[in-house]
């Protein structure tokens, strides 16, 4: 099956003639919702999830993600590969930002919808090489961001900011009373395969690590006690500087991603991104040619009183829990 042309446009920068940069560069998006560092040198940038205290996916959120993967695409041809990580320790993304889908403004939801639907046509189909660094969990649609990534390192657990933590990760949408979109979850479907997939999404399963890597989730785990390596140097020049210290609790994890992202920079990219693409280009393709009947799906799904009163009570759940700590 023939890619189209919308989808490889930006493939064909690789060759381009933006100049080398050996040295490092640090620079962070607008708003600071995502920390940008990038290295040219080494062929690696980083990516920073900076929304505290979740990294909750709102349409800025998710505007912010595709503008930064575009930056790198565009603007650093050296540029081979990218780790996607968060600034808290404990929680990768959160999901969805539920305030935009409660009582939602009908104007917005749509303008919402279409920004997730960008970042996965961004992350799933950029031609960089993504590496999703998972310490915390990553449920609902952050599960989806990892997902949407090349390769997932994860975290065997331990103790983050003071507590007993084991990341989860998974589509857990059901729980809330609502349910994964059909490309999110097909995604899952081609990550885990099919009857895994059908009945984690029908239960809302969130997976510990060793049981995500051992159905294909994650492709790396941790142990919570792995010393540092050599290339912690490297590692943390790519930090942002505001960030290096909140992020050194996630050093071990970083450097794995690192290693891997680094070894991604070393393949040569035209032959990468063109196997890249025959897995990818036909569900990239199918999102664009129904990304407006998806869109009318979702906005007439989430809207229905039934599933507005599933979430209003998944808030208020939150909310005791919150006050019982």
């Amino acid at each position: 099956m023939m890619t189209s042309p919308s989808i490889l446009a930006r493939f064909r920068r690789i060759g381009g003639s933006v100049a080398i940069r050996h040295h490092r560069r640090l620079s962070s998006a607008a708003g600071e919702l995502i920390q940008t560092g990038i290295d040219e040198g080494s062929g690696v940038a980083l990516l920073v999830l900076n929304r505290p205290p979740a990294n909750s996916l709102s349409m800025e959120m998710n505007e912010e993600i595709s503008r930064s993967i575009k930056n790198i695409d565009e603007n650093y041809s050296k540029v081979q590969s990218v780790i996607l990580a968060s600034s808290n320790p404990a929680i990768f993304s959160a999901g969805l930002d539920v305030a935009e889908l409660i009582a939602p403004d009908p104007d917005r939801l749509p303008q919402f919808w279409n920004s997730l639907q960008q970042v996965y046509i961004d992350l799933y189909g950029s031609r960089l090489a993504t590496v999703a660094c998972l310490t915390g969990h990553a449920p609902a649609a952050g599960c989806f961001l990892a997902m949407a990534c090349d390769y997932r390192v994860t975290y065997a657990g331990g103790t983050v900011n003071g507590r007993k933590h084991e990341p989860k990760i998974g589509l857990n949408e059901t729980q809330l009373g609502i349910a994964a979109p059909p490309w999110m979850g097909q995604l899952l479907v081609r990550t885990i395969g099919f009857r895994r997939a059908e009945l984690s999404l029908a239960m809302g399963t969130l997976f510990p690590p060793h049981t995500a890597l051992e159905i294909g989730l994650v492709d790396e785990i941790v142990p919570s006690d792995t010393e540092e390596s050599s290339n912690d140097d490297a590692l943390q020049a790519l930090l942002p500087d505001k960030m290096k210290d909140q992020m050194m609790q996630q050093n071990a994890v970083l450097q794995k991603a690192y290693i891997q992202a680094t070894r991604f920079a070393k393949v040569p990219p035209q032959a990468r991104v063109a196997s890249k693409m025959l897995t990818r280009s036909e569900h990239l393709e199918d999102m664009i040619a129904k990304r407006q009947h998806d869109t009318d799906h979702f906005c007439g799904f989430i809207t229905q009183e039934e599933v507005q009163g599933n979430l209003r009570e998944y808030v208020q759940k939150l909310k005791s829990k919150s006050k019982q700590k």
